[in-house]
Order: C-alpha cells, then structure tokens, then sequence
C-alpha cells in the first residue's frame, strides 16, 4: 500500500509538473468588429523571455499551447496601425479564452511603446523575423536561428521550407551572399547578432519565360538584413591534419566582404578522398555552424581507388549599385580555381553475360595510374531592371592535362569454370585539351508595351584536344588458336569542335497581328533557333614493326574527317491560361501547344571517299502541355503538369560508315549505311505538394515526376559472341524501342517544442526495353533498375542529432530470346549517425554503414568515430580526432545492369585509419562600435 501510494503521489507531481496550459482567442478591430489576419500575438515569461508566439490566422484566431500555468506571463499583440495591446495574465486552468479588440493608432504620439520584443510580424506581404527575441548563445549563427523559428523546417541537406514551402533563393541584403546561390554560405557563417531582421516574401520566377509567369506560383525568397554596422566582416577556416598510414588533410577557405565586394579564396591538399576540386563546395563544406553537422564530410571511403587531391581558387563579386532591393542588380562575379588529382586505382568487375545456350563469366582486373590538372576561370555579369529586362554574360574557359597508364587483364570462362580466352592490354596516354565558352542573354517584358516584348540569347563553345595513346595487347583464345591477336599500336589524334547557337524570341506578335483584340486569351510567341556546329578531326594511327624496329603508318585507321552541321528551327506557340482568385484559394489551369520546323543541312569531308556526305533533313514536330496549380491559403498548394513532344534524328557518319579498329577485340563495331531515320515520341508529368498550414505541427512537400519514350526505328545492335569471347556489334535498325523512369520524394517534419523530428524518402524506378539480336537471336532485352533511399533524423535541441537511413537497389536484366540467359542483383545499405554536443563544446559523434551486396560473401561494416572540442576565444579553434574504418572491413562495391548482362565491381578505396586534425575560425563582423545614441525600430 506504501508503494502503491509513493508511485500515487509521484505520478500527481509529474502530471503537475508536466501540466502546461492554451491560450485561445480572437483579434479583431474593435471599431468595425472585422477580424484583423496576421496580428502578431506573443507571449512573454516576467524575464521578457519568449514562450511562444503566433500569427493569427484569417478568421483573426489564434491558439497559444504549451504555457506554463501558475506562472506570471505577459501577453502582447501587436498589429500595423493599431495601439499594441498588453496584459499581465496568470494561467489557472488548462485553457484560457479571450477575445481582443484593438483600436485604431489615429495618433501615433499616444502610443505606448511596449519593450518587449515581437518575434515576427507581418509587414504588407513580407514575413519579418526579429533575431532580438530568441535568446541564445554568443555564437549562435542564422541556421541556429531558423530552426527556432515554428513553421521554418531547416532540413538535413540545408534546404529551408516555411510552413512545407521550398525556399529557393537565400539573399543577404537583397543579394546572394558572396556571390554564391548556396544559402549555407549565409545561413552557417553569419552570427545571429550580426542580423537586424529576415524576411520572407514572394517574388516573381525569373526562369520562367514571361508568358509562362503565371502558370506557377510565384517563389519564396528569404533576404537577410545585416545591421548597419556589420556590413562588413570575415570569416574562414583553415585547417591540417595527420594521420596513421601517412593520411593527410588540409584545407582553407577565407571570405571577406562589404556592402559592394566580396573576395573568396579556398583550396586543400588531401590523400583521403576528400573532393576539393569544385570552389562551391569547399565553401560550403568549410561552414563555422555547428547544428546538424555533415558527418559524411570526411574521407570519403566510397570514392573510387586512393586519390591525391589538390587545388586553390578565388572568386571575386562586385555590386556596381549599392541597393538591397533583390530586383535591381548590376554585378560581376570572376572565379579560378586550379586543381588537380594523382590516382592509383584497382578494379575487379564480375560480369554475367548472356550469349547463346552458354552464359559467360568476365572476370576483369585493371590498375591505373593517372595524373590530371585543370586550370578553370569564369565570368559572370547580370544586370536586371525590377522584373522587366534581364541581361547576363556567361563565359568561361579551362585547360585539362591527363596523364594515365594502365595494364587491364580479362579472363573469359563458361559455366563449368573452363577458360575460353584472354586478353591482356598495356596503355599509356598523354592528353591535352582546352575549352572556351560565351552566353549572351538579354529579355525584355513590358505590360505597357507588348510590342517590345522579346529575349534572345547567344551560345558560342569550343573546344580543343590533342592526345597520344600507346597500347600493346595480346589475345589468347583457349578454344581456337587461329583467333589468336597480337597488338603494338601508337596513336596520335587532334581535335577541335566550334559550336554556334542562338534563339531569337518574340512575344508580342499577338499584339502585332491583332492589335487589341484579344484572340480569346490566346498568346501567340515566335522563336527563331539556329545551331552551326563544326568539328575537325586528324586521327594518325601506326603499328610496331618488330623487323624494323619502328612504327608503320596503318593506312586504314588514319585519316582525317571534316564534319559542318547547320540548323535552323521556328517555332510558333499559342498558349492560354484561366485563373481564379478568391477569398481563400488561387487556381490556374492552362494550355500550350507548339508548332515546329527543323530544316538541317549535313556535310561531312573526309580522307575516306565513302565517308564523304552530303545530306538535307526537313522534319515537320509539335509538342504541347498542361498544368494546374491550386493553392487553398494557408492550408496546402499542388502543382500538375504534362506534356508531349515528338522529334527526328538521324544517323551519324561514324553509324553509317565505321572506321573499325579491332584493338579492342570485345568492342569491334560495324557501320550500316541503310540506317533509318528514328522518330521519338516523348510523355512527361511533374507534380509537387506542400502543405501551407503555420498552425500544424507537421510540415510535408513531396514531388511525383516521370517520363516515357516511345522511339520508331531506333539504332540498336547485332552483337555476335564468337566461341573465343570476342564480341562484335553491328548497327540496325530496331521496330521500337521503350523506356521510362519514375522518380519520387516525400519530406516530412515534426516539431517537438525546440526539437525536430525529419523523414526525406526518395526513390526511382527506370525501365528500358531495347530489341536487339545476340548471336542472331532476336531478343527483347529489359533492363531494369529500382532504387530507394530512406532518411529518419532526429534533433533534440541542438544537443543530440540521431540519423538512420536506408539505401536499397535492385538491378535487372531479362532476355526474350530462346536460350538466353537473364541476370538480377541487388545491393542494400543501412546508415546510422549519432551526434552528441556536450556542455563546454565538446562534441563526440559516429557513423555506422551495413552493406550488403550480391557480390559479397558476407556484409561489410563501415563504422567511422570522431570526438571534437572547441576551443580558443569565441570558439574559433577546434582539435579533432577521427578514427575511420574501426573493424578494418571496408571494400568498395557497386552493381549496374545493361542489356546484355549484370556487373558487380569491386575497386581499392581507403582503409582503417586515425587522424588528429586541427582548425582555426577567423571570424569578424563588422568594424569596432562607437558608443552613440540608439535608434531602434519598433517592432
């Protein structure tokens, strides 16, 4: 009875501690009695501290939960051009009741200004977060922020959502932050106190072209306002390590920026995997925030053979206009980045191939050594004028050297394990190659003036390369000597490629031909596209001669090939829309169909007389689509589309008339000149939902797109297996060939007080069905491929972060034909992530991997720990341990599929290693402040 008593009682206390009370009510302009809709409604404890805050919604209603009872609050609401209404109140019971009638602020003298902090407010249409009333640490940074904010879901991936909406576009005072479109750049690095207020608001989709701008909804957009005096600053990270095995890291980012420039420098030095070629990337991966950290930015165990890693780069953006308005923009941004990677890679690649009534075993093993460095320089200038003319400026250009050398062994077996050959190839290539590229674009869109309503864009490519490959190769056969092959063979190849394309487009030809006469809502716009493309190409070919010692020039490899392509295609659109506003829900329906002609002229100049071409092309297509979007406010919003398209194309020389090199005895292909024209047919559908609703706990987006292709007379292969394994390919014409993939994704997040609960599904499915002979059975060959990936996180405040995900692949390759064979496999990876941030900056973490594979014996365990602490003034120091590969059994495998069998390779990759690894943070905002008098904006 005691017992049962002392658990009575200690049941009662945990109920009276845990009991937490509702705020119910209603907002409403207390001269007209009108609900008043987004009416700011905090709740404050008698520290000024927030307990929970909310914008009323269009009824002027609003439910505050989760209040402590019996405890002194203050509640405020506040709402632009009335007098802020304030009341000390006490909760008793579980819920309390209330209506509000605000007065009018006829006269603002009479004002009381309330010094509480309203969390947000809306402001005309634009959402305004107020940093000031979230209390937390010295460090904290804007992501921190966001996820303290009830409707804002800050994903694992770094994208953000309000209320289930994407958010597309982060900008700092009406611009991208350092000239980056990768909110983590601003979300990671800027300190919360540096930050006057975020907004949120809708602006128009500048991708979309203008007659297309209403047939979705227009995008959110999140501008972060510095405060005046921290509109400059740094910030960086520079960080090296050492570890057993001789593995190493190092890496630098440092930023610095005002209100008009900002200047980036990044690079890194690594034998651990660790991609530091792309200059985005190190930015974003090198972020100060400590929320949600990315385990996975480690030595990356699933790249492909051991990798030496090296680059530096900069990137430099001006403003030539000192503006915070995101619709005026005047700005360069130049970029370089030279970067580099030294290789050594082992392969084994298990092969099940289908032949006729006797399947083969390819068991292939190579070793690469190779060495590659990339020079790459960028420009970029936009000027935009509000939403009505945009011009931009792309160019970039970039030189490649290559150098790799590789010794590749092939065994062949049937199905009792016997040999049936083998082929042994030794290379060495040195290749060089340098590419230049320009985009001109300019549009111009005015309701006042339809007339003068146009965008045109210019394209200019070309690339130059230049290469020298040896290969010597022997060929056994174990079944017939006289396939016996023997190879020393020098090539020396120069190429270059110019590409011309533009589109001139016109949409005011509705007005042009009809004037003001509506044509029933019809819009009519008029497209002009034209392509040149030219390509030379001088392919120099010799083979050893063993009795003179010297290579002979091969007389029926070397030539030389000049191909010139015109293309000229208009096009005409007619398009129209019906819409429908009200109260509480927008939706738009509409439909376009285009008309189009290709007119194509084909010249192709070789050493070849046969390969000498010369071929016109008239091809008469047509496409259309519809879409709908609904959007119930506040609640949901759903967008649908699909579309058709039908298009030619038509074989290439290189189809028609081969130059056949059999150096590659299992790659040996056959030109037909009786090739036909092929002629696809193309389905598309896209969709996306996301739920609106502030006032749910949940937040969920998901998207549903697909594509099928329906393709006459396309070009498929004769293979023939001989009885020695060598395979070749003849090219034909099949009836029909089909394909279509699926792809699929579901978010969902739940908020529990300041914790968060996450799940990120995606998925594709992918199916091909292609006819083809294989030894001179005709067979419908289908491939499949069918892949998950599943994605649960947990974050308990910022203290502990809890991943558990699933990836899971299937791979499949039926045959029609009697006597061949079919092939599946599948591979299945399970991931867990735990993070815990201890008190004094501590943080300790670890990542487990299960996988499992059709090509293994047993699963393999990947579990890698890291133990971190920060340190120095302002946190800007951190030692870190990282201990990688644990149980040592780590092997890189993966699994593909094609038509004519399933492969599973296994390739070398790091092993178990330990680190010690060291960083420094250089932060600073804004220059040192000169105490002034205060002038605040009352929120």
């Amino acid at each position: 009875m005691k017992k049962f008593l002392l658990f009575f009682l200690l049941f009662i206390s945990m109920k009276s501690f845990s009991q937490t009370g509702v705020i119910k009510g209603t907002v409403k302009d207390s001269l007209t009695g009108v609900a008043l809709e987004s009416a700011t409604v905090t709740v404050l404890k008698k520290d000024s501290s927030l307990a929970n805050y909310q914008l009323s919604d269009e009824y002027g209603s609003f439910q505050l939960t989760k209040l402590p009872v019996k405890t002194d609050l203050i509640l405020n609401i506040t709402y632009a051009g009335f007098k802020s209404f304030y009341k000390n109140l006490q909760l008793d019971s579980a819920e309390h009741n209330m209506i509000v009638l605000l007065t009018p602020a006829f006269d603002d003298s009479l004002n009381v200004t309330v010094t509480a902090q309203v969390p947000i407010r809306m402001n005309g249409d634009t959402l305004e977060i107020n940093p000031a009333a979230f209390k937390m640490g010295p460090n904290a940074v804007v992501e921190d922020l966001l996820t303290a904010v009830p409707g804002i879901t800050v994903w694992s991936d770094g994208s953000i959502t309000l209320n289930g909406k994407k958010i597309p576009s982060v900008l700092v005072d009406g611009k991208p932050f350092m000239g980056s479109d990768d909110a983590r750049i601003a979300t990671q690095n800027l300190p919360k106190d540096a930050i006057d207020k975020i907004q949120v608001y809708q602006e128009v989709d500048r991708t979309l072209k203008p007659e297309e701008r209403r047939q979705k909804d227009s995008l959110l957009t999140m501008n972060i306002k510095l405060k005046e005096n921290k509109q400059t600053g740094y910030f960086g990270k520079a960080a090296i390590g050492y570890g057993t095995t001789d593995r190493f890291e190092s890496d630098l980012s440092f930023q610095m920026y005002n209100k008009k420039t900002s200047f980036g420098i990044g690079g890194g030095y690594n034998n651990i995997n660790k991609n530091i070629e792309n200059l985005k990337e190190m930015f974003q991966n090198n972020t100060y925030r400590n929320y949600n950290p990315n385990l996975r930015n480690v030595g990356n165990f699933n790249t492909e053979g051991i990798n030496r890693y090296h680059s530096i780069g900069g990137v430099f953006t001006h403003n030539f206009i000192e503006t915070t308005n995101s619709r005026q923009n005047d700005r360069i941004t130049v970029n370089y980045t030279k970067s580099g990677n030294n290789r050594y890679l082992t392969n084994l690649s298990l092969q099940n191939r289908t032949t006729l009534d006797n399947p083969q075993l390819i068991e292939d093993r190579s070793t690469t050594n190779g060495i590659n460095t990339n020079h790459n320089v960028g420009i970029n200038y936009i000027k935009t004028n509000s939403y009505s003319d945009n011009f931009t400026i792309n160019a970039s250009a970039n030189t490649s050297d290559n150098n790799n050398n590789s010794i590749r062994n092939t065994d062949i077996r049937d199905t009792t394990n016997s040999m049936i050959s083998r082929n042994n190839v030794d290379s060495r290539e040195d290749r060089r190659s340098n590419s230049q590229s320009l985009s001109l674009n300019y549009s111009k869109y005015s309701n006042d003036n339809p007339l003068a309503q146009f965008n045109a864009n210019l394209n200019v490519n070309n690339n130059n390369n230049e290469s020298e490959r040896y290969v010597k190769s022997a060929f056994q056969s174990f079944v017939n000597s006289n396939d016996d092959t023997t190879y020393n063979r020098k090539y020396g190849n120069n190429s270059s490629n110019l590409s011309i394309g533009g589109n001139l487009g016109y949409n005011g030809l509705k007005r042009l031909l009809f004037g003001r006469f509506n044509l029933f809502g019809i819009d009519l716009s008029l497209d002009q596209r034209f392509n040149y493309n030219k390509s030379k190409r001088n392919d120099r070919v010799f083979d050893y001669d063993s009795i003179t010692a010297n290579y002979v020039t091969n007389n029926r490899l070397t030539n030389n090939n000049i191909s010139e392509k015109i293309e000229y295609t208009p096009s005409l659109r007619f398009s129209k829309s019906a819409f429908k506003w009200a109260d509480t829900y927008y939706h738009n329906f509409s439909v376009n169909v285009t008309l189009l002609e290709d007119f194509k002229q084909d010249n192709n100049n070789s050493s070849f007389a046969i390969r000498n071409l010369s071929r016109s092309f008239t091809f008469f297509r047509y496409g259309g689509g519809l879409s709908y979007n609904y959007n119930r406010r506040d609640r949901f919003y759903y967008y649908i589309s699909a579309g058709y398209d039908k298009d030619f194309d038509y074989a290439q020389v290189d189809q028609l008339y081969t130059i056949t090199d059999d150096v590659d005895v299992f790659n040996v292909r056959i030109g037909n000149p009786n090739l036909k024209n092929k002629v696809n047919h193309s389905y598309n559908f896209y969709s996306n939902f996301n739920t609106e609703n502030s006032k749910s706990l949940y937040s969920f987006n998901g998207g549903l797109n697909g594509n099928y292709v329906k393709s006459l007379n396309p070009i498929s292969d004769s293979l023939i297996n001989d009885s020695s394994g060598k395979r070749t390919y003849y090219y034909i014409n099949a009836p029909r060939s089909e394909s279509y993939n699926i792809s699929y994704n579901f978010n969902i997040s739940r908020r529990f007080k300041k914790s968060n609960l996450q799940l990120m599904y995606s998925g594709s499915y992918n199916n091909n069905r292609n006819p083809n002979y294989i030894d001179n059975i005709f067979s419908e060959t289908n491939t499949s491929g069918f892949n998950n990936n599943i994605n649960l996180q947990f974050s308990l405040r910022s203290m502990i972060i809890f991943n558990v995900g699933k990836i899971i692949g299937h791979n499949r390759t039926l045959q029609s034909g009697a006597g061949l064979t079919s092939f599946k496999n599948r591979s299945d990876i399970s991931r867990i992530g735990l993070t815990v941030n201890l008190p004094k900056s501590y943080t300790i973490s670890s990542t487990l991997d299960h996988t499992k594979n059709t090509g293994l014996e047993k699963p393999i365990l990947l579990w890698n720990a890291f133990a971190s602490c920060r340190i120095l003034k302002n946190q800007q120091g951190e030692l870190k341990f990282s201990a990688m590969d644990i149980l040592k059994q780590f092997q890189n495998v993966s699994n593909t599929a094609d038509r004519f069998g399933t492969t599973t390779r296994i390739t070398n990759g790091l092993q178990q290693y330990f680190m010690l690894t060291f960083a420094y943070y250089p932060r600073k905002f804004g220059k040192a402040e000169i105490k002034k008098r205060e002038v605040k904006e009352v929120w």
